[in-house]
């Protein structure tokens, strides 16, 4: 019940991933979903999201596997496996170590987490078997930032370019919580006529008009490649309006969809690749943005 609620508000908020998982359905291709991503910080106190979120999905038969190192961000991450038994997804959880960012920023960021990952509200709603507050813990931002704040953790991507990419993701994760990022559609055994490798899934879904992450290798879309045993892409995430806590309103960058090609029975994750899926998230700029005063 847990996990088809969360994909159902998945997709309710990204509406191109319904349109591709359509498209190739209609072609006959076997849809799979090979793992969904979650995002986090460590507070001030050094409490880890990622810890705090992997308890629940450890509650429900998942193995802790490898650590992943992002180059270039300061952001933990860990994935899960399933219990082997069922046809879940792997589960890629990462977490940003908030007093990297500059003081400003890094207080922001710390005091609206607060104390939230020291608390034992996820293991009680797993021991009481209270699927709406699991539900509710992993869709609903636990914290409400001004409009304000978030651009001005974004802004330090301006001055500080190194840190552009931590700012984005702390951005999208005070906006967003620990709701689903993206899940995956894996091209192994999907049989999509046509389609032997990622480059043609991407071609085929880009002749259709989906916007995909540039920030790929050699192809400009795809990450890693078959020598590394892990080929991933992405499209851009879909906009959603928000309202901030101010009472401001704007549309902001949420959900997408990524595509993966596992080579050679490789079942982990690359930094590499993912420090590149990271950016499907990033915002345009304020001018793809527009503010609206709420009624």
């Amino acid at each position: 019940e847990v996990r088809d609620r969360l994909v159902a508000a998945y997709l309710q908020r990204t509406p191109s991933c319904v349109r591709a998982v359509n498209l190739l359905a209609g072609r006959g291709a076997r849809i799979y979903n090979d793992h969904i991503a979650l995002r986090s910080f460590v507070d001030a106190k050094g409490n880890s999201g990622l810890g705090f979120l992997g308890e629940v999905f450890e509650a429900f038969g998942y193995d802790a596997e490898d650590r992943i190192t992002i180059p270039g961000l300061p952001v933990n991450a860990r994935w899960f496996e399933p219990p082997e038994a069922t046809n879940w997804p792997k589960v890629f959880i990462s977490e940003l170590r908030a007093d990297e960012l500059p003081a400003g920023a890094a207080a922001i960021v710390h005091r609206h987490v607060g104390g939230h990952y020291a608390r034992g509200d996820a293991r009680e709603a797993i021991q009481a078997g209270d699927a709406g507050a699991l539900v509710a813990m992993l869709e609903t931002p636990p914290w409400a930032v001004t409009a304000a704040e978030e651009e001005e953790v974004r802004a330090v991507g301006a001055f500080h370019p190194e840190l552009a990419g931590a700012a984005e993701y702390a951005a999208w994760t005070l906006t967003h919580g620990h709701r689903w990022n993206h899940l995956t559609v894996l091209l192994n055994g999907a049989e999509v006529p046509g389609v032997a490798t990622l480059a043609d899934l991407n071609a085929l879904l880009a002749g259709e008009g989906f916007e995909f992450n540039s920030a790929g290798g050699a192809d400009g879309l795809t990450q890693g490649s078959a020598a590394v045993r892990l080929e991933q892409s992405s499209t851009i995430a879909d906009v959603v309006d928000h309202t901030f806590a101010c009472g401001t309103s704007r549309r902001v960058p949420c959900s997408f969809l990524e595509l993966i090609h596992r080579h050679d029975g490789f079942r982990g994750f690359l930094g590499q690749n993912a420090k590149g899926i990271f950016s499907s998230t990033h915002s345009p700029g304020p001018s793809a943005r527009p503010d609206s005063a709420a009624a």
